[in-house]
């Protein structure tokens, strides 16, 4: 799978669009974009693609030069700016902004929009999805579609209490009078709310999507095996690849989502799930070797260690120590013990 360059005119001199997909980054995860944005224009040459960079490019890569048009922090309608930024660390930053982002392509030309997590692969054409985003308010897609078995069942099932019932990675709402009222509760509940702080109900922006179904009207839930395939719905679903192709349940994977993955660790799935090893998910590791292989073309091995713009001096001392404690337990972190909760809840 190629990623070949393609640069959009600004949003604000496109014409009116019926959908477009965005994403959110720090600059380490430029080579995630790439290749969403590859996989993306497979399937959906015309599609427009919309990437916020909530740092600095500092020299590292040229914008101009990329397959998305890029948004910065400044462009959303963001309350007090520069508190927003020292507020929130790297990650959490970009989870915070994400009802920002799709709040801003609605205001300006698109009828509906999609927010794809950067470390999605698109594997097979959307043009459902994207029509049935486009038909409701707000769209999301849960975690899991059945009761888990095994002797795990009840820890798996209090992972995704813990963390949300829906994945954060896929959020699509078009421009209806309930999908506006969604995005401006959620801006307001992450503006100072998206948090890692599982003990007190919060989980970044994620946990807060629990509640949108109540809240507000024609909130639709897709419960198609083929979206936002993951590590932690996999037992549930028989997966096989055939050529080029993945299925799901013998039918072509939409989107695979690769959380926690890095091709550098290529052992292990997921740094949220440490004792979950290539060995363990059978055909499946095909395809991490495949995204693995994309995303070191993409760059991954030089911008993974490109530093956060906006980090003071002590985040950013702290942020390096873990990410070389990473490399070196396996894990996102330090050797030293978490709270479980705070463990277990990061496996959603």
């Amino acid at each position: 799978m190629s990623i070949k360059s393609h640069h959009s005119a600004s949003i604000d001199d496109c014409p009116p669009a019926r959908i477009v997909v965005t994403t959110a980054i720090a600059k380490n995860f430029l080579p995630f974009a790439r290749v969403l944005a590859g996989s993306i224009r497979r399937f959906h040459p015309d599609l427009g693609i919309y990437v916020l960079l909530v740092d600095g490019a500092d020299g590292r890569f040229d914008p101009a030069r990329q397959p998305v048009e890029f948004v910065s922090l400044g462009d959303l309608a963001i309350p007090d700016l520069a508190a927003f930024r020292r507020r929130y660390s790297r990650k959490e930053i970009a989870a915070a902004a994400k009802p920002y982002l799709l709040e801003h392509v609605l205001a300006r030309r698109a009828q509906a929009a999609v927010f794809l997590d950067p470390d999605i692969l698109v594997l097979a054409d959307l043009g459902d999805i994207l029509d049935h985003v486009q038909r409701h308010a707000v769209t999301l897609t849960p975690h899991m579609l059945v009761p888990p078995g095994g002797l795990d069942r009840i820890g798996r099932e209090t992972n995704v209490l813990l963390a949300g019932v829906y994945n954060a990675g896929f959020v699509g709402v078009s421009d209806r009078p309930s999908g506006r009222g969604f995005l401006a509760w959620w801006m307001d509940r992450v503006l100072r709310q998206c948090r890692h702080e599982v003990g007190r109900g919060r989980y970044f922006d994620q946990r807060w999507l629990d509640l949108a179904a109540v809240f507000f009207d024609d909130v639709s839930i897709i419960r198609d095996p083929a979206c936002n395939v993951a590590y932690w719905n996999l037992c549930e679903r028989e997966i096989r690849l055939d050529g080029e192709r993945v299925l799901v349940d013998g039918n072509p994977c939409k989107f695979f989502h690769f959380s926690g993955f890095d091709p550098l660790r290529s052992a292990r799935v997921t740094r949220y799930r440490r004792r979950l090893e290539m060995a363990r998910i059978g055909a499946v590791q095909e395809l991490y070797l495949r995204y693995g292989a994309l995303l070191k073309a993409a760059g991954y091995g030089e911008a993974i260690l490109w530093p956060y713009t906006h980090a003071s001096p002590l985040r950013r001392a702290v942020e390096g120590c873990r990410f070389w404690a990473a490399r070196a337990f396996g894990r996102r972190g330090t050797p030293w013990r978490r709270n479980r909760n705070d463990v277990d809840a990061r496996e959603c």
